[in-house]
């Protein structure tokens, strides 16, 4: 697997999605001129910022200080620092809303326009409740059961995202639709759903439930997701 320059670079600041880094630390695993690119990268931002940390921690000289203060009194907009503040809570506020609580909520609605659709365990519905548990069930059973990510059709109701082993040693698919998004695990011979986040009917979540499905996929990963060809390997093993 190859991954061109701004992808290596967001990586090595950081910057790059869950489920490509569990990509590229498993390619790295195996291809050495992908582990010392980025080993030369990574070198490269240490140095630098072995350079100029130190320079952007010195204070201000106190006639600069001066200087600057004198100037700006009269100018500066003395609001700025209570909007710099209420923006900083903000921010907080939002990285506190983490993944666990977003999945909950968005459970719960995803959950709330299934069964307003296609009412819980109908037969034309996507979801059943078996023992306490929702499965999967009708075609959304199907797709996940024998479709492959990397064969499906661009007119496909159901599409098979992500595939990969959990750190519970199953093996989940992450899908998606009109309606509903989510993972689906395998367990007693039934895709059990971890969680849904809701698909296209909902337009004003769409953008947010495709990254954090993705960030909740790679919180469960126990190694980076299979290629096609490991996806094949595990349809013909049973999903084992």
């Amino acid at each position: 697997m190859t991954f061109d320059e701004e992808t290596i670079i967001a990586y090595v600041d950081g910057e790059c999605d869950a489920v490509t880094a569990r990509r590229i630390e498993k390619a790295m695993a195996s291809d050495s001129i992908l582990a010392d690119r980025i080993a030369r990268e990574q070198a490269l931002r240490s140095r630098l910022a072995a350079h100029y940390d130190p320079v952007a921690q010195e204070p201000v000289p106190d006639r600069l200080t001066a200087l600057l203060t004198a100037s700006m009194e009269s100018n500066v907009d003395s609001s700025f620092a209570d909007r710099k503040a209420d923006e900083e809570q903000k921010k907080a506020t939002r990285r506190g809303f983490g993944i666990a609580q977003w999945g909950a909520m968005a459970a719960t609605l995803a959950l709330g326009i299934v069964v307003g659709q296609f009412g819980l365990g109908q037969n034309e519905g996507p979801i059943a409740q078996q023992d306490g548990s929702l499965i999967a069930s009708g075609a959304l059973e199907t797709v996940l059961e024998k479709q492959l990510a990397s064969v499906q059709s661009d007119d496909s109701r159901y599409r098979i995202g992500l595939t990969f082993r959990s750190q519970s040693d199953q093996i989940c698919r992450s899908f998606d639709d009109e309606s509903l998004a989510g993972i689906a695990c395998k367990a007693n011979d039934q895709w059990r759903l971890e969680t849904m986040i809701p698909g296209k009917a909902t337009s004003d979540y769409r953008q947010a439930a495709s990254s954090e499905i993705n960030a909740l996929a790679a919180a469960m990963m126990a190694d980076a997701p299979v290629d096609a060809a490991g996806e094949r390997e595990l349809m013909e093993n049973g999903w084992k």
